[in-house]
């Protein structure tokens, strides 16, 4: 879910203004009556909170795990698909090439 959505700020909003955001809407969506929406909430303020985390928000996107770009790789590599064998073919034309360079 998008964080600036969510707290609903403007992608160009303040450390100041994603707080009171935060802490408006926590008044509201207390862990007693609304706990999802209350855990979504900080999760939100945690990705945005400040300069450094909106950075790292934009660069990693929504689903990030890591923090580091090799956390984020190795995550992609494994969700992917398997990849098979290579066939002859492949591997025969693949050799061509490197033996050209």
């Amino acid at each position: 879910m998008n964080p600036y959505m969510l707290l609903r700020v403007a992608r160009d909003a303040g450390d100041a203004d994603i707080r009171r955001a935060y802490l408006g809407a926590i008044r509201e969506a207390t862990p007693e009556t609304h706990p999802v929406l209350f855990n979504a909430l900080r999760e939100a303020y945690e990705r945005i909170r400040d300069e450094s985390s909106r950075c790292r928000d934009e660069l990693f996107g929504q689903d990030r795990h890591g923090d580091s770009p090799v956390e984020v790789a190795v995550r992609h590599w494994r969700l992917g698909p398997r990849p098979g064998p290579m066939t002859f073919e492949s591997m025969k034309e693949y050799l061509t090439l490197c033996a050209k360079k």
